[in-house]
């Protein structure tokens, strides 16, 4: 298991510290403190100083070696960007931006879902390398979801790194804390769709009705209405032109979507599922609409999409 101590918590950006560091000789490096070993053991039988030295200069680079991985960590930045929106089963995109003081860095990265394993596979858990002189645009990170409410938890990234030399393997872990949410999968059914396009087009209709007063008058078109021609304005100029009236403003229809439109007892998640179909709906005709939960209403109102949506992924 990862030391917790070693995992570094963080909102949407972090900067790695000495402290949040783990350090583990390679077998690379185990095998020179073997061979530093005899070598020192070979000096003391018989007294070479040659081999002294050669026992401290071992000692001496493997010591410089651990300080120099170490360094490959100490003051990496790492900022996380996310404001799309991800429904239940899809994959939310992360911005990644790294960067560190040491322009010839050498890393890698990967996701550390464990809770999701079983789930999606390991696809979200093969390393990445980064190279900070080549830049830190396009990194993304996939977080995989399954279901609606917040976002899976933990949510880790781990860095690594064996450079310069190979004798040390170094990684931290970066804990993103986030209150992102999963909306629920819309399950498309028959609902609601009778009901929206038959209040439509009788909005339709009002709109096509006329008012007594006239606004204006415009060029006669085939086929209207003997009634709708502008016979005084033919007697003065000749031209027949035809009347055009002042509509009264639709009523504005305002549907509602409410959790009583369905069985009692349908699961949460299903209903919230149903529910979010007919937001989207709404959303794409452009109606106006009232969502009705259990203890909660969100009437009109600008950002309701965002509202209705969040609302539903945490019912």
């Amino acid at each position: 298991m990862f030391d917790e101590e070693k995992i570094l918590r963080t909102m949407q950006e972090a900067v790695v510290s000495g402290r949040n560091i783990r350090l583990r000789p390679t077998r690379l490096c185990l095998s020179l403190l073997v061979l530093s070993a005899a070598v020192w053991v070979g000096a003391v039988n018989y007294q070479v100083n040659v081999a002294y030295a050669v026992c401290f200069w071992l000692i001496g680079f493997i010591g410089v070696a651990a300080l120099m991985t170490r360094r490959q960590l100490a003051g990496l930045r790492v900022r996380l960007d996310y404001d799309g929106e991800v429904f239940a089963g899809e994959t939310a995109r992360v911005r990644l931006s790294i960067s560190h003081p040491n322009p010839q860095v050498l890393l890698w990265w990967r996701s550390v879902q464990q809770n999701l394993r079983d789930a999606v596979g390991n696809s979200s858990e093969h390393w990445q390398r980064y190279v900070a002189d080549k830049g830190a645009g396009g990194l993304v990170w996939e977080v995989h979801t399954v279901r609606r409410g917040y976002f899976p938890r933990p949510l880790r990234l781990c860095f690594a790194t064996s450079a310069p030399f190979g004798l040390f393997h170094a990684d931290c872990r970066i804990e993103w804390q986030t209150g992102a949410v999963v909306y629920p999968c819309p399950l498309p059914h028959d609902d609601s769709g009778s009901r929206i396009v038959a209040d439509t087009e009788t909005s339709a209709r009002q709109t096509e009705h006329n008012g007594d007063d006239i606004a204006f008058l415009k060029e006669h078109q085939a086929g209207v209405s003997l009634q709708h021609i502008a016979w005084k304005a033919y007697a003065k100029r000749g031209e027949l032109m035809d009347k055009v009236f002042d509509a009264p403003p639709p009523a504005a229809y305002n549907e509602t979507i409410s959790y009583r439109d369905y069985p009692a007892g349908t699961p949460a998640d299903k209903l919230a599922g149903l529910l979010a179909y007919r937001v989207l709906e709404a959303e794409r005709l452009g109606l106006h609409y009232t969502l009705q939960l259990y203890q909660t209403t969100i009437a009109p109102q600008n950002g309701q999409r965002r509202k209705c949506l969040n609302a539903l992924a945490l019912m």
